[in-house]
């Protein structure tokens, strides 16, 4: 970190074991199994950002990051989602972004399965009286999964994930 007032940088003297948690290893051991065992060691996620911050994107960045290594748990990105397991949707659904994720939705093999990251796809408070947004009632996507948080950090990610892990 740079120190603005001395004009010199210290470095972290902190080990990569104290900045993941036991709770983050835990998490990932479970996930891990529950992947082999529900969808035969790999997992693949379209992500689909519908308008929003990017705050979302940025932690989920996180996790696949060497820090937390979620890919070493069988989870993969991928950008074609009729060969994704599911869609992972972050931001304020837009008038323009619907006709787009219902594409997608359409193209995504049975079971149809989508996650919500943040508080965006499910509040639109403060923007809810805008024209850009897609009203909600015309949300056909009542039976996503959904993972709070403005942003959601990387431990509720991990969390949310396990929960719907254990549920699919």
């Amino acid at each position: 970190m740079f120190n603005f007032f001395k004009d010199e940088f210290v470095l972290a003297n902190i080990s990569e074991q104290e900045l993941i948690s036991e709770e983050v290893l835990h998490l990932k051991a479970l996930i891990k199994d529950l992947i082999c065992e529900k969808f035969s060691s790999s997992l693949t996620l379209c992500i689909l950002d519908s308008g929003s911050c990017n705050g979302c994107e940025l932690e989920l960045q996180m996790l696949f990051s060497p820090l937390y290594d979620l890919a070493s748990c069988g989870i993969q990105v991928g950008y074609d989602s009729s060969k994704a397991d599911m869609v992972l949707l972050t931001g304020l659904l837009t008038e323009n972004m619907s006709a787009e994720l219902e594409d997608v939705y359409k193209t995504l093999r049975e079971p149809k399965w989508m996650i919500m990251l943040g508080d965006c796809p499910i509040s639109f408070s403060p923007f809810h009286k805008t024209f850009a947004l897609k009203e909600r009632e015309k949300n056909h996507f009542e039976r996503a999964f959904h993972i709070g948080g403005c942003p959601p950090s990387p431990l509720v990610l991990l969390q949310g994930l396990h929960e719907f892990l254990k549920k699919a």
